[in-house]
Parts: structure tokens; sequence; C-alpha cells
């Protein structure tokens, strides 16, 4: 059992919903209206939300969408993970080139 969910429709769910937010990423980004797919069909949209919820089981602490956010309007939540990757991104900046290493006193 998922260490996130009460159920598997939960879960399927999860899956089903971030699935739409990949396809929706795709679209917006790229132009490409992908079909969901299937969780077997490699790199459909489906397969990746499958796999992006085994790395979050096995390895996170927490989903990196939760149900309620998955509910969101898609452009909210595409915003919502814009948001949220950028400030990941700043993160790291931060924790490789600390402001003393870019600006070294004289």
């Amino acid at each position: 059992m998922s260490k996130f969910f009460k159920t598997d429709e939960e879960r399927n769910l999860w899956i089903k919903l971030n699935a739409e937010r990949i396809a929706y990423k795709s679209k917006v980004r790229h132009g490409i209206d992908k079909p969901l797919g299937k969780i077997e069909e490699t790199y459909s949209p489906m397969s990746q939300s499958n796999n992006q919820l085994i790395y979050d089981e096995t390895t996170q602490s927490e989903l990196r969408f939760t149900l309620d956010e998955l509910l969101l309007p898609e452009e909210e939540l595409f915003h919502l993970c814009n948001n949220r990757y950028e400030r990941i991104l700043r993160e790291i900046i931060d924790e490789t080139n600390p402001a003393d290493e870019l600006f070294p006193e004289h």
C-alpha cells in the first residue's frame, strides 16, 4: 500500500490528474498535444506520472503535488509548478554559489 494514499482509487486518481498536468505542460511549453495514454505505454503522460509517483513513494517524504493541488484549474497549477521549480532552482544556486563566493571581499 502507498504511504501517501488510503486507497488504490486515490492513488490511481493522483496518477491520472498528474498525467493531465504533464500533458497540459507539454501542450503549453512545446505545443505538443499528447493523449494521456496508458501506464504501460512508454513516455506517455500516464507512464511519466506513474514513474513520478513511484519515485516520490520510495524516496520522498511528501508528494510533489497534493490531490488538492492537482484539482486546481490547469493554468493555476501550471503557474504553481513553475513557481515551485524556480524556487528550487534558486535554492540550488544559493547552495552551490554562496553570495560571498560570487562577490568576494577585496
